[in-house]
This record gives structure tokens, sequence and C-alpha cells, in this order.
């Protein structure tokens, strides 16, 4: 299609005014309680108090927790997180602050939330004596000091950045330096995974030590945010040279951000909004202006041209529908194209960008408000007809992402 083309649809009656949601009271409450009410079914279906967090299947299945045979989907978790603080600061309640300071608390130690699990399970009348010889060992092998573990870092560089990401905001919210440590913790231990032949690393395992585009995406917006919000000089030195590998591996390829350093056309939604919210922090840490003209100039290549929105404005993932994770992505790449159109409009600058991107999340959420739902949950596909028919924790949370995005 061309641009000329793309740009009068864009533009066309079919979408709704921009700021057809959050620009009428009506309607921002609308979508207000939509989010509210999509929070608490994923909390009726998902939520586990014993272990202060969510699990990806319903059921709490304490027996698998305590046998550590499953654990909480942790990428998926910290992203509710920030979708909490958002929901809360974009609305100035307080609904959700009292839960998120019990999930820190909970699993900032993992395996801290044992006994509780124990007590529960005691109470079913599912306990045995060599459970209390197990959980006595494993008490004792809890060490705050631990890499693995502690102040929500695992083995997996991009894991920890999400939660580095969600309790900067929390802090930011709070001014409680619990979380500002967690997220200096985090932002450490991706540094201490910076590859001598440069990017950090997706994993620690010797298999997984290759780059890829999402953690060092997600590495500039945590490590821009940490300098804009304590001024120490170190943060905005890493975000600018993760920022600088990533051109030099040609993540952005003139159509859209590629998955990993030498892949052709393999666009992913969310790492078309991650590195977007990388530029954006970084023109939010310095104020430098060729940021945001950057950003723009990305943005609406990426609208244009890489397949991940739909002619009708609606974010579509093109690549697959398999998998857990791809059923968040694209309420990944909303979040960030919010924060994009949202500074372009205070700043008063590239206006015809800003329009692009708030029409995107204005069809999006109409297309998902007219989706089926299944069980209370929004699904995987948002555009008609749908290729796949997937409904679980994902799904839901990249739905009421972009609500938030809206409001």
């Amino acid at each position: 299609m061309k641009r000329a083309e793309f740009v009068r649809l864009m533009s066309a009656a079919v979408f709704l005014p921009a700021g057809a949601w959050g620009g009428t009271p009506e309607g921002r409450e609308d979508l207000a309680k939509r989010f509210r009410e999509g929070m608490a079914k994923l909390d009726e279906i998902f939520w586990v108090p014993e272990i202060a967090n969510w699990l990806d299947r319903p059921g709490k299945d304490l027996r698998g927790s305590f046998d550590e045979k499953i654990n909480p989907p942790w990428w998926s978790c910290a992203n509710v997180v920030e979708t909490m603080v958002d929901y809360m600061d974009l609305t100035r309640t307080n609904i959700y602050d009292e839960r998120l300071r019990e999930i820190h608390a909970g699993n900032v130690l993992r395996g801290s939330r044992l006994p509780k699990i124990a007590e529960s399970l005691r109470k079913q009348g599912k306990w045995s004596e060599d459970d209390e010889r197990k959980l006595a060992r494993r008490l004792k092998a809890l060490d705050p000091e631990k890499v693995q573990g502690s102040e929500f870092r695992n083995e997996y560089l991009d894991d920890s950045a999400w939660w580095g990401i969600a309790w900067l905001k929390f802090h930011e919210r709070t001014k409680d330096p619990r979380y500002l440590r967690t997220a200096r913790t985090i932002q450490v231990h991706m540094a201490n995974n910076w590859r001598q032949e440069g990017g950090v690393s997706w994993g620690e395992e010797a298999d997984k030590r290759d780059p890829n585009a999402i953690t060092n995406s997600l590495f500039v917006v945590l490590s821009a945010r940490l300098y804009r919000v304590t001024k120490e000089k170190a943060f905005l030195d890493w975000a600018l040279k993760a920022l600088a590998w990533e051109k030099e591996a040609k993540l952005y390829d003139g159509t859209g951000i590629v998955d990993r350093p030498g892949h052709q056309g393999d666009y992913w939604s969310y790492n078309q909004g991650a590195y977007l919210g990388g530029l954006t922090e970084l023109y939010l840490a310095t104020k430098k202006p060729e940021y945001l003209d950057e950003t723009a100039a990305v943005a609406d290549s990426i609208i244009e041209k890489s397949g991940v929105v739909r002619e009708d404005g609606v974010l579509y993932e093109k690549l697959s529908t398999d998998g857990w994770d791809v059923g968040m992505f694209k309420g990944i790449c909303a979040r960030y194209f919010k924060a994009l159109a949202r500074v372009l409009r205070q700043r008063q600058v590239h206006p015809e960008t800003a329009a692009r991107l708030e029409r995107v999340l204005e069809a999006s959420t109409a297309a998902i408000l007219k989706s089926q739902v299944k069980e209370g949950l929004y699904p995987l596909e948002w555009q008609e007809p749908a290729r796949a028919e997937i409904y679980n924790f994902n799904t839901e949370l990249s739905a009421l992402i972009t609500f938030a995005a809206n409001l």
C-alpha cells in the first residue's frame, strides 16, 4: 500500500475521534469500569493469596507451588503490577496500593511465603512429616543475598527488567525506598550481564547468552527512568550504551524492530513498543528533542510498514498466535504507543504521529470491546475474523493494558 493511501485510511471516519475513550467523562468512566471488572476477573480465576501472586491457570494448586512444580508466570505478573500502577495514576485512585505492597513483601525473597502455603495445606489435611522436614530445609536455605530468587531477579534478564520497571513506577507513586532498591538491584543485575560483544544477554544459562531486542529495550527504559528519578549519571550512561548497541546491531531495520541481531522482518508487536519506550524515556531523561524526532519517525514506519497495525487500525500479531507469551505482546505495544503519544501531545510536536498512535489505540480498544469473551476473559485476537480462539491470563491482561492506555 502506498503511504498516502495508508495515511488516508488512518485518518478516515471508520475510527473513533481522537480521545474518544478518555476524552469524555462518560467514556473514561466506562473504560475504567471495564478495567476494574477485568482485574476482578483476573483475580477471581488466577490470584493465590498464599503466594501473594497469580498463577497462569485456574485453581490454587498449593501442592504444586510447595513442591516447586509450578511457579507464577513471572514476567506476566510484573506487567499486572505495572498496569495496576498505571491505572491508579491515571484515575487518581489508590484501590490497588495495598495489594501491590503485599506482592512486593511476599515475593521480594522468593520462598518467604512457604509458611502460608504450609498453613493452608495443613488445614486441608494434605500435610506430612516429610513435608515438615522439607519446609524447614527450604526456609533455612533462603538467602536475601542470592541473585536468583531475591529482589525479583531470576536467570532471565527480560523477566527481571519487567519487575524493575514496575517497581520503579510504584516507587515514583509512593516514594517508598524499598521499591527503588528493587529497581536499582535489577538494573545492576542486568548490567552485570552485559556481553563483551555488546548487549545484555537474554538469559544467564549457557545456551541463552545471546542478546535480543526486548531485553535491551527494557534495559534502556529502566536505566533512563532510574536516571530521571535519581539523577545518577551511571544510569544514563547505561541507557545510551544499550541504545547504541541496538543501533549497531540494526534491530531497527527501517521498517520495524526485529527480535534479534541478524533477523529479518520478524516484527513482534511488543518489540515495536518497547523500542519506542526506550527512546521516549531518553527524551524525558535528557529533554533532547532529537529523541522525540527519532521516536516519531520510527513510530510512523512501524504503523505504516511493519504489519503489526492493520488497515483498520487494530493491533495485530502477524507472525503467530502460538505460545503463552504472545498473548500479551499487543498490550505491551499499546502501553508504549500511548506513552509516546502523551509526550508528543504535551510537547506539541509531531501531532500527526500522535494522532495515528491514538487512533490505533482507539480502534484496538473498540475491537476488544466487540470481541467474544469466554468465561469472562478477553481473547488473544482482536480483529475479525480471529485466526485462533485463545483465552488465558495473558490475553486478559493484554486487553487490560490497552484499556489503561486509553484512559
